[in-house]
């Protein structure tokens, strides 16, 4: 054999090598960024949007996967802006462990410029992910008392002596309860180092499928609650003046159960007495 062709095949040998150890290498590290993390351990949440600054009319599309998938367990995805959340949403996933959801920019809730955080959770609270995109073009921020957007929170029903809460460095000044699936605790006179502690039970508030509530103070998702069973510690300081407890549903939506109870009673009341008379009516 030449020198020619112990050099072509050197050559062949080398690439051969290169090709397989390549392929190893993706095998031990690889996946596709949404699939799998290390070797064929899959990722258990990842997300994405389809960019990252938007108007005020346009579409937000998210895609994710979730890794182990869990018969009957939906993502939870939660929106939140600088008024508070914006939707709430659980979306199951299909057979491949694969999501999407759109979200309008056109909302109404989402009409002023700033930062928006898409939380995603797969049935406990550590599998997340989070994305945040910026609207621009739209109107700005006016701070409220509360912080909150007038008119956001209607139709509130007050809880302020049905919940059963312990409050140190600071004072509850009322609990509401409003369509937003969530409940809203104003607080007074707030100083550093304050803790709420408070028992939501399921004829309240009921929380998402992993048995955990979102909680935001001053509009922003806190990092520091505790939650033991329904009881909920939720750290604040000086600058708090309201803190919003989210679960997949408020029971007592009392300003429509009172119209109701109202005008059942009325048409009871009529019904009765137009009974009354006709029996006291003598025959003719």
């Amino acid at each position: 054999m030449n020198v020619q062709s112990i050099v072509l095949l050197m050559a062949v040998m080398a690439v051969g090598s290169m090709g397989a150890a390549s392929q190893a290498f993706a095998d031990h590290h690889g996946g596709d960024a949404m699939g799998t993390q290390y070797g064929d351990a899959p990722i258990p949440l990842a997300m994405e949007t389809n960019g990252d600054t938007f108007d005020h009319n346009s579409t937000i599309e998210i895609t994710g996967q979730v890794g182990n998938m869990r018969m009957g367990t939906p993502v939870t995805l939660i929106v939140t802006g600088s008024h508070g959340v914006v939707t709430i949403e659980q979306i199951t996933p299909s057979s491949d462990g694969s999501f999407s959801f759109s979200i309008n920019t056109a909302s109404p809730l989402m009409k002023y410029d700033g930062e928006y955080k898409i939380k995603a959770t797969y049935g406990d609270a550590n599998i997340n992910d989070v994305a945040v995109v910026t609207l621009e073009g739209g109107l700005v921020k006016q701070e409220s008392h509360s912080g909150h957007e007038e008119g956001h929170h209607s139709e509130a029903a007050d809880l302020t002596d049905a919940l059963n809460y312990n409050i140190s460095g600071g004072m509850v000044e009322n609990i509401t309860a409003t369509n937003d699936d969530s409940l809203l605790i104003t607080i007074h006179m707030a100083e550093d180092d304050g803790l709420l502690t408070i028992n939501l039970s399921d004829d309240i508030i009921t929380p998402f499928n992993d048995g955990s509530f979102f909680v935001l103070v001053n509009g922003e998702e806190s990092d520091d609650v505790e939650q033991n069973g329904t009881e909920v510690s939720i750290p604040f300081d000086s600058t708090t003046t309201d803190i919003e407890i989210v679960g997949t549903h408020v029971v007592p939506e009392f300003g429509t159960i009172a119209m109701i109870v109202l005008a059942v009673a009325i048409v009871s009341i009529i019904a009765v007495s137009a009974k009354s008379r006709l029996s006291i009516m003598p025959r003719i």
